[in-house]
């Protein structure tokens, strides 16, 4: 029997389309709209603002309804944007409709049998749209009779002005659904002492411990304690009128309170842009209270790491570089490094804390003066807002129910403005809170704050104000001018008579005034201008002008799909003839007002008939601000690089400010860093995991694992990309070292030797695509909160993280990815402070500080000596570095140490014992002195310990010692932990062994609420499988498939390439790809798999193969500047696959692999959906297998296979054609031709 439960409304998507064909040809069904014949093929083309679907769980297959939503009516020869025209002329309507608080009903199909299918379609767009209060539905004339009737029922029918009863039947109709008629009628009063059982129920469902802490009565108790008093708090539960299940009436309570401790708040957290929840009006008499307070400055994330700040900084500490009689080179060199360089791994450069003066001003009372002594008293009496204390749904009632309850808090306060609530710090949110939340802004914590909960605040125009979205007309542009310009004005520090500097704008503000003057010129004088302007009011004024001016927005067409879904994940063109596609220019929104972006962006898509909108922002220029950025779904970048072959981006116009004067510059699309951002004008559904993480590190793996949870709701089919407007929603904290994140995302550092720093080491460093591309395409900072500092201590007990500066972090779930690729460890510093001579590369902070350091040797010194210590390919890009950026070669010293000989077990792309000779030869070439089969021995330190005065070094195997002086100690030793992790984790009892981290199969510690990835773990017991020297991508999506954070098909063992890439001496590009062993046992060392090598024009070429023809080792070494990141895709291929490779290389037909790898077939295995075809070829020879008859000969079946499998492979190129560089020929081509 079916029941109310089983039943489920949901969003409709492109897996869906055969269930909808199925219901379309069903013959027990009534609908009303316009049908179409299935195949539906382009229903899923056509702009609907939601598509519903209901079925019952217990048959999943068959639909029971299906209906669709638009912000316009279907009728083909009306324009989109000229509905409400048409509505108030032609029919006589004295109700309240505009375009943003309407939604039309355009079609409805069910089975028969199911007459409640229809209301729960109504009442579930009515949950899910909170601004629309009427629901209209068209019915077009002459329609069969009894079609309409089931919707008539719950509306209002309206037909045309001044026509007849007898002609209603032949002429239009609309019909007025109101949310006021419709929804379940939900009623709210002050809670009684006898209503203690229903709301402890409710609490429970969410929050037990109360009733264990307080006993079963404690609601009962605090409103008996209450009652007569003069206590201000208000407990309101809300009930429905009919029973939603069996005696519960109850929908849910609120916990409200106007005790709002002023001082408090406004001296803990900055309140100054909410007016410090006070009331000020102007003409009033006006008191002032003064607070000290800490504020802080954060330096601007422009010109953080530039020469120019640089300089800055040395000018600022001249006396102490200088000062002191030796005033050599090399004291003031290292005096340098000390008080410019190394200060970027401190706090205070990034962020400043200083004493303030909070200034409130406030109303005063009838009669008394702004010098009253008991001003404070009159301050709390001047509050504009209330506490929400609690707040609770019970557990049967829908959370959309959340805007209602919150409008009705408002209700109980008429008098005030503003809503707070705060959140602990140390619990996780429940789902009713974050329904709640999203009507809230945050307020961030003052430095030093008392208080540790989080708090929010929610305004009442949020919920009551009428937005109203237009086209822009002239008289409104000094308006706009206004909102653009205006400062983030201190009301708390103005009095009456108080004046603000007008001109006092940034040169931010001021260029995109100046774009925004070009381009509303050319709107307003050029008839033909594409770009369009919509302003954004808030009120009920007949007149919309008369309203205040709360945003605007501006719209342009979107050419350039094509050119960036070569870099971006995005579905394929399917309508690019019959719809377009806009960009959002800019657009700036009240902050009060953002969480409506799904319907204005609807809206303004309707003037301009735009099917979805994206927002670009790039990392380095001018990006004109959009204040909704991330209220629109991210567009992951493509996660394996394709090889474009010979296409050719085209450039992007870009508008940017030049002094006084707007231009316009060129912008490839295909090499910026930027961020792409759409909207497909679909529901929004937050998508993430619900547990609270803390993360500490920002290694490769770390930033892998945070693209991957941030993008966990994306697929290659893209159904979600389609389906709803995707919002990452995480609750993950990352811990970091100072400035370390900041130099990740920094762009305004130049490199002075390099071009565009494209192929610089400073940007590169040697990092992989998939991780490059989440600080080049992409910006976690929105989703991720990063705290700097350094930990302390971790408990256990309590989980919690203690930092050095005594700050507490806490976590559900810890994970451990601080692995340190190079350096050594703090006992060779003897407790001493980091020399400031001495460097290691684990960031791209210390690349820009390497670089700096680098400069100011080759500036201030003549003679020097460089020693570049280790044993990898990174080093010699390093010293290509050096040499490429002012350093002689002969002041250059490489150090290897001694290397055993032995076979190469496991795969580790970032050693190559066959490339290296070839390459220190090139290094004797250039001049670098070069010491083989040296060790190091110990550090001989200046009297101070600051710096490194020598090295002492050993030889093998003569154990000679040798001693070189050093001005700078470039250290490529490899690394797995810092000892100061190391010390923190065997204080808190984590399993470690040879200073890695011991984890299990699942990547968990001997805690099972701390998880450990990257390369400083060891699995006990140790796995029959490579897992060192991975994939960061991989790695990421096995711990994220471990958390419950990401929903993949995961195996065990590793399948994924690792990739290394880099630059060697003399300009070289190599870029090596190893496949991780599957088994260990009984597995030959690499050196035994087959090689296939290939020299010409300058291109080398190395390929392995194993004893099953799988290729595991790709190496090429090329002077050619194309970046060669796609030959990933041949990586852990068949030999067979990758067009019989073995097979013509022995037959002498390939000579140079690397553009074998660039012919036309390589575009067939780099396109996204061709592991679909090898599965579909799989099941289909496991089938004809399985029907084989024994009597037919082996050949005949052979032939068949073959047969069907070019079938596929030609239906595959037939489907995804237009995809594709290079123009394959299919059979039906040849049909032009007279044969």
């Amino acid at each position: 029997m079916t029941t109310t439960q089983d039943i489920l409304v949901v969003t409709a998507g492109s897996r869906d389309q055969r269930r909808i064909e199925d219901l379309y040809e069903a013959k027990n069904t009534w609908h009303f709209g316009v049908k179409e014949t299935p195949p539906l093929d382009t229903l899923f083309c056509k702009n609907q603002a939601q598509r519903l679907i209901v079925y019952n769980k217990q048959e999943f297959h068959l639909l029971l309804a299906y209906s669709e939503f638009a912000n316009h009516p279907n009728i083909p020869v009306l324009a989109s944007d000229l509905w409400l025209h048409w509505l108030n002329v032609r029919f006589c309507l004295d109700l309240p409709i505009t375009l943003l608080n309407a939604i039309f009903f355009n079609f409805f199909i069910c089975k028969d049998g199911h007459p409640q299918m229809l209301k729960k379609v109504i009442l579930e767009v009515f949950y899910t749209e909170h601004l629309v209060n009427y629901m209209l539905v068209v019915k077009p004339p002459g329609s069969p009779r009894g079609q309409y009737d089931a919707i008539q029922a719950f509306g209002t029918t309206f037909y045309p002005k001044y026509s007849k009863v007898s002609e209603q039947k032949h002429m239009p109709a609309v019909i007025v659904i109101q949310r006021r008629n419709t929804m379940p009628v939900l009623s709210f009063r002050k809670a009684l002492p006898e209503d203690n059982d229903d709301i402890v129920e409710m609490i429970d469902s969410e929050d037990p411990e109360l009733r264990k802490k307080h006993g079963d009565f404690y609601i009962a108790e605090h409103l008996l304690n209450v009652e007569g008093t003069d206590h201000n708090d208000k407990i309101i539960i809300a009930e429905f009128e009919e029973e939603i299940a069996d005696n519960v009436k109850g929908a849910g309570l609120m916990w409200l309170s106007q005790s709002l401790d002023i001082k408090v708040l406004a001296t803990n957290y900055h309140f100054e842009r909410l007016g410090n929840l006070v009331r000020y009006t102007p003409g009033f008499k006006h008191a002032h209270v003064e607070f000290k307070v800490i504020s802080v400055v954060h330096k601007s994330y422009k010109e953080l790491f530039t020469r120019k700040q640089m300089e800055d900084r040395y000018k600022s500490r001249v006396s102490l570089i200088n000062e002191g009689e030796q005033a050599e080179a090399r004291n003031i060199l290292f005096r340098k490094y000390k008080h410019i360089y190394e200060d970027l791994r401190t706090g205070v450069y990034y962020m400043t804390a200083y004493q303030d003066k909070l200034e409130i001003c406030f109303d005063l009372p009838d009669g008394e003066h702004a010098t009253s002594e008991n001003r404070l008293q009159y301050l709390a009496k001047a509050s504009n807002g209330f506490l929400l204390k609690m707040f609770q749904l019970h557990p049967l009632v829908r959370y959309e129910y959340t805007f209602h309850s919150l409008s009705a808090m408002f209700s109980a306060f008429p008098d005030h403005d503003y809503c707070v609530t705060m959140v602990p710090a140390n619990v996780s949110t429940s789902p009713c809170q974050r329904e709640l939340l999203r009507f809230f802004l945050p307020v961030a914590h003052r430095p030093g704050s008392a208080v540790s909960e989080n708090l929010f605040v929610a305004h009442r125009s949020t919920l009551f104000g009428e937005l109203r979205v237009h086209r822009l007309e002239s008289q409104e542009v000094d308006e706009i001018r206004t909102l653009i310009s205006k400062q983030a004005r201190k009301r708390d520090s103005l009095s009456e008579d108080g004046s603000e500097d007008s001109n006092g704008l940034d040169d931010y503000t001021e260029d995109v005034l100046t774009i925004f003057e070009a381009i509303i010129k050319d709107i307003l004088e050029n008839p033909m201008c594409e770009l369009t302007c919509f302003t954004i009011r808030c009120g009920q004024s007949k007149k919309h002008t008369d309203c205040p001016l709360v945003g605007f927005l501006i719209l342009s067409p979107f050419l350039v799909y094509d050119d960036i879904s070569k870099v971006f994940m995005m579905p394929r063109d399917q309508f690019s003839m019959t719809h377009k596609r806009g960009e959002i220019v800019m657009f700036r929104l009240h902050p009060f007002f953002q969480m409506w972006c799904n319907p204005i962006l609807r809206t303004v898509a309707l003037y301009d008939n735009y099917r979805e909108l994206y927002y670009m922002h790039f990392f380095s220029g001018i990006s004109l601000p959009n204040d909704l950025m991330y209220n629109m779904m991210p567009v992951e970048p493509r996660r394996m690089k394709k090889n474009l072959f010979n296409y050719k981006c085209v450039s992007f116009r870009r508008r940017v400010a030049v002094g006084n004067t707007s231009q316009s510059t060129n912008i490839d699309i295909c090499t910026s860093r930027m961020r792409l951002f759409c909207h497909n004008l679909q529901p929004t559904m937050h998508m993430g995991g619900k547990s609270s993480l803390v993360v500490v590190g920002f290694s490769h793996t770390s930033m892998a694992f945070l693209r991957t949870v941030i993008f966990a709701w994306n697929s290659k089919d893209l159904i979600n990309y389609q389906k709803y407007n995707c919002l990452p929603m995480l609750d993950i904290t990352v811990l970091v070292g100072h400035g370390v994140v900041e130099s990740a995302y920094d762009c305004d550092f130049s490199c002075n030797y390099c071009a565009n720093g494209r192929n610089c080491y400073v940007d590169t460093g040697n990092v992989n695509p998939f991780v490059r591309d989440t600080m080049q395409r992409m910006d976690v900072r929105h989703w991720v909160r990063f705290v700097s500092g350094t930990m302390k201590s971790i408990k256990r007990q309590e989980k919690v993280l203690e930092l050095s500066d005594g700050c507490h972090l806490y976590y559900e779930k810890l994970v451990l990815m601080a692995a340190t690729r190079f350096g050594f460890e703090d006992k060779e510093f003897k407790g001493h402070p980091i020399p400031l001579n001495y460097v290691v590369n684990n960031h791209r902070l210390d690349r820009i500080i390497f670089y700096h350091k680098v400069r100011e040797i080759v500036e201030l010194m003549d003679s020097y000596n460089i020693i570049v210590y280790g044993y990898n390919l990174c080093i010699y890009e390093c010293i290509h570095f050096l040499v490429t950026h002012g350093c002689k070669a002969q002041n250059i010293t490489y150090v290897q140490p001694h290397v055993r000989t032995e076979m190469e077990e496991l795969a580790n792309p970032e050693l190559d014992s066959r490339l290296d000779p070839i390459i220190l030869e090139m290094l004797a070439d250039l001049g670098v002195t070069v010491y083989l089969s040296t060790s190091y021995s110990q550090f001989i330190m200046s009297q101070d310990n600051s710096t490194i005065e020598k090295v002492e070094l050993v030889m093998h195997p003569s154990n000679e010692k040798i001693v070189l002086d050093c001005e700078l100690f470039v250290n490529y030793n490899v690394n797995s932990i810092s000892t100061a992790l190391q010390n923190v984790l065997t204080e808190a009892g984590i399993e470690l062994c040879d200073r890695m981290i011991v984890v299990n199969s699942r990547y968990c510690t001997n805690d099972r609420n701390i998880f450990a990835a990257g390369r400083n773990i060891i699995m006990v017991p140790k796995p029959n499988f490579q897992y060192t020297n991975c994939s960061p991508q991989e790695m990421a999506e096995k711990l994220a498939y471990e958390l419950n954070m990401a929903k993949l098909v995961m195996q065990s063992r590793y399948s994924k390439p690792y990739m290394f890439t880099g630059i060697l001496p003399m300009g070289y590009q190599i870029i090596k790809f190893t496949q991780p062993k599957p088994l260990l046992i009984g597995q030959l060392p690499i050196e035994f798999s087959e090689t296939m090598t290939t020299y010409d024009d300058g291109d080398f070429c190395r390929i392995r193969l194993n004893k099953k023809l799988i290729v595991i080792e790709i190496v090429c070494v090329t002077k050619k500047p194309k970046r060669l990141y796609f030959m990933e895709y041949f990586c852990g291929k068949h030999a067979m696959l990758l067009n019989d490779l073995r097979g013509r290389f022995q037959s002498g037909w390939i000579q140079n692999f690397l553009e074998f790898f660039q012919q036309p077939w390589t575009e067939l295995l780099m396109h996204d959906r061709f592991e679909d075809l090898q599965l579909k070829n799989r099941r289909l020879l496991l089938s004809m297998l399985l029907m084989n008859n024994k009597d037919n000969p082996r050949s005949s079946l052979e032939n068949t296979q073959r047969q069907k499998l070019e079938e596929n492979v030609i239906d595959f190129v037939r489907t995804y054609r237009k995809d594709f560089t290079h123009e394959f020929a299919l059979p039906e081509d040849w049909g032009v031709f007279n044969l």
